[in-house]
């Protein structure tokens, strides 16, 4: 059928194949930061966490009609999150579409929601990225040896810090020992009644440099490395998440899926409108989103990095 360009509100017509296009292009490559993230939904303009303590270790009995012992929780920090806008837009001719040029145009929404994709994959990964040295909602960064223990005079640590002159290949920043350390670490971590946690980290998180490194020490039987016949004491225990917008080459991460909270919040989920310019005669077609991203807990997720 053609298209007949004749009619005022033409971008209408060419709308529902251009948004097909969008909405393909936006899935064709597997998201990356849901595998990290929690992906949540929101409905308000921000959102608000606040931190509330537990109790520290019960008490003996001091007599048999000694009271009971009550504690209160204390508030602990807050952490906000306020959602973005993003958008981008492109412009359809009268004559682009009269010239039959529809096979350019096409691209143009398949361009677009690309650089959206891209946009919430690095939004995403800078938590990580800035980890090391952004502060947080504590006065630390995500990753950090200082985070402070509310209720104890304590510190809290979830970073692994190796000297940068002790490595010399890519197999001294990710190997079976520095595994097994990080996952120690992960299961030392205090509340903040200094009270350890259940945490297992189950999802190795690496930039893409990293990837046959974490192939070998993951699924080799034997250790790798090594003339040894030891076992290898990490095959098969993680999964392995790479996200191509990681910016450190020497870091990577382990993630306690049913502890972390890294949190991404979805306001407006990605859409594509159109509309026409009668002066101009020109389509308008713009992509808009709106969300938010960072982290609430520092718990339940380990930084090791080459410094």
């Amino acid at each position: 059928m053609a298209l007949d360009t004749s009619k005022q509100g033409w971008a209408r017509l060419l709308e529902p194949g251009l948004r097909k296009i969008f909405f393909e292009s936006w899935k064709e490559v597997p998201e990356q930061y849901s595998k990290v993230f929690h992906v949540l939904t929101s409905k308000k303009h921000a959102e608000h966490d606040i931190g509330l303590t537990g109790f520290g270790p019960w008490e003996p009995r001091t007599s048999e009609n000694s009271a009971v012992p009550y504690d209160d929780p204390m508030q602990g920090f807050e952490v906000s999150y306020t959602h973005t806008e993003f958008l981008k837009g492109f412009k359809v001719t009268r004559a682009m579409v009269d010239d039959e040029l529809y096979n350019q145009i096409n691209k143009l929404p398949k361009n677009l929601a690309r650089s959206g994709r891209a946009r919430v994959e690095q939004d995403a990964a800078d938590v990580l990225n800035n980890g090391f040295t952004k502060p947080g909602y504590d006065g630390e960064p995500l990753f950090s040896k200082e985070h402070p223990l509310i209720r104890v005079k304590s510190k809290g640590s979830n970073l692994i810090e190796v000297p940068m002159s002790q490595v010399k290949s890519y197999e001294d920043i990710l190997n079976e020992d520095l595994v097994n350390e990080a996952i120690l670490l992960a299961r030392r971590t205090l509340t903040d009644e200094g009270l350890k946690m259940v945490v297992r980290p189950k999802t190795l998180i690496i930039p893409p440099n990293l990837e046959p490194q974490a192939d070998r020490i993951i699924n080799s039987a034997q250790r790798p490395g090594t003339d040894l016949n030891d076992i290898n004491t990490i095959k098969s225990k993680l999964n392995v998440v790479i996200m191509d917008y990681l910016t450190n080459d020497y870091a990577w991460f382990l993630l306690d899926k049913d502890v972390h909270e890294l949190n991404f919040f979805w306001r407006v989920r990605p859409e594509f409108k159109a509309e026409n310019d009668f002066d101009t005669l020109e389509a308008k077609y713009r992509g808009y989103m709106r969300y938010s991203v960072g982290y609430s807990n520092w718990r339940g997720i380990i930084g090791v990095r080459a410094v």
